[in-house]
């Protein structure tokens, strides 16, 4: 049960900065600072920080499994079983994800990953995010299962969840994906483009559409070939970054994405940018062998990422804490920047800002207590009540 917390001797990190004073939360919800002279009644439960950070709850919009599970099995008690081991990540919201299905086992998976998302126990389950069917390039997925848009797959997919489909990734240059995209922002189903071929001239209209994000950038999303005359052109990414308002997502493993591009990401204003893992089975666990869609087995590698026995990439085995850390080492970002990556931008391309994403007075009390000097999770709090603490340092 919830009681009225004074945290004493921390730090917070909040979007605007860091704040050395005492956090107050009532409830599940943070309410405010107070300064140490500050005198609070008898109701209130003084916690020394003893120097520890106290971060925002990461959220996580895009893995496919953790730890034991591939979502995309939808076998009972996955999405609960990874709320809890998320907790140790430092994650408190997350978005089981599964990739290209074909109907009408597509539906059957919505629906169970939907279900399952009301019965999480640890972090928050927001919702499912699809990622795909209606993709140009498959990357990673299965070719067979990829699907045209339509108003009409889209209410499917939208009665399959009940309610619980929470983002959609999409190639928007396909025919049909406008009205699939407008029947599901009517739902308030969050659109993030991804395996796409879309000509960058046309990346500003489809965001006119309602596009909300971007799934993990300079993947699935090859570069214009170089023409000559030593200019460089024009490419689907560029086009991407030059949207001003456009959240882009980064699998933070400096595999995926090159070191050099996370440093430059690092640099665009703080929301623009969000972590996501696109994890896989295993990912924070150990180095094993699945098979992500029947004949295509891959093998995950901790500290690594997943490979098919070709060394194409599919998916990472990184858990959201192992990013949060790779965008501070590789990109030189601080932990205030840093925050907006892991928490707040997700929140906001989720519409969930409110509620979510920052310790700021009003929301709820979702937040980590890092060590000081290596920033590792201490403990996890989900509205104001402890749901994890290391048991060894």
């Amino acid at each position: 049960m919830a009681v009225n917390q004074r945290w004493h001797n921390v730090t917070v990190i909040t979007p605007e900065g860091q704040i050395s004073r005492d956090l107050m939360i009532s409830g599940e919800r943070f309410i405010g600072y107070a300064d140490p002279e500050d005198v609070t009644g008898t109701d209130w439960l003084r916690i020394d920080g003893h120097g520890a950070i106290l971060y925002p709850g990461i959220i996580d919009l895009l893995q496919h499994g953790m730890s034991r599970h591939l979502f995309g099995d939808a076998l009972p008690g996955a999405v609960d079983d990874a709320s809890q081991f998320l907790l140790a990540c430092g994650t408190t919201a997350f978005l089981p994800s599964f990739g290209c299905t074909a109907a009408p086992r597509m539906f059957e998976v919505l629906s169970e990953l939907a279900a399952q998302c009301s019965g999480a126990t640890g972090a928050r389950a927001l919702g499912v995010h699809s990622e795909g069917p209606c993709f140009a390039d498959p990357g990673a997925h299965n070719p067979e299962n990829l699907a045209p848009p339509s108003a009409a797959l889209a209410e499917s997919m939208l009665e399959a969840s009940g309610g619980g489909l929470a983002a959609v990734t999409v190639a928007p240059e396909l025919p049909g994906a406008e009205a699939f995209i407008h029947h599901l922002k009517q739902a308030g189903v969050s659109i993030h483009l991804g395996h796409s071929f879309a000509n960058p001239q046309d990346v500003p209209r489809y965001v006119s559409w309602g596009i909300d994000a971007v799934t993990h950038i300079f993947n699935a999303m090859p570069p214009q070939p170089y023409g000559g005359m030593g200019i460089h052109p024009y490419s689907l990414p560029d086009a991407l970054l030059a949207e001003r308002d456009l959240a882009i997502g980064l699998i933070c493993d400096g595999i995926h994405t090159d070191p050099g591009f996370i440093r430059l990401l690092a640099q665009l204003p703080p929301h623009r940018i969000f972590l996501e893992t696109d994890a896989m089975k295993y990912a924070g666990a150990e180095d094993m062998e699945f098979e992500f869609y029947p004949g295509y087995r891959v093998r995950s590698v901790k500290g690594n990422a997943v490979h098919d026995e070709n060394g194409g990439l599919c998916g990472s085995s990184l858990t959201p804490d192992e990013a949060m850390g790779n965008f501070m080492s590789l990109g030189g970002a601080d932990l205030v920047r840093t925050s907006h990556a892991t928490s707040l931008v997700p929140a906001k391309v989720l519409g969930r800002e409110a509620d979510l994403g920052s310790i700021s007075p009003g929301k709820l009390a979702d937040f980590v207590v890092l060590d000081p000097v290596d920033h590792s999770i201490l403990a996890t709090y989900v509205g104001g009540i402890e749901r994890y603490r290391a048991t060894s340092r």
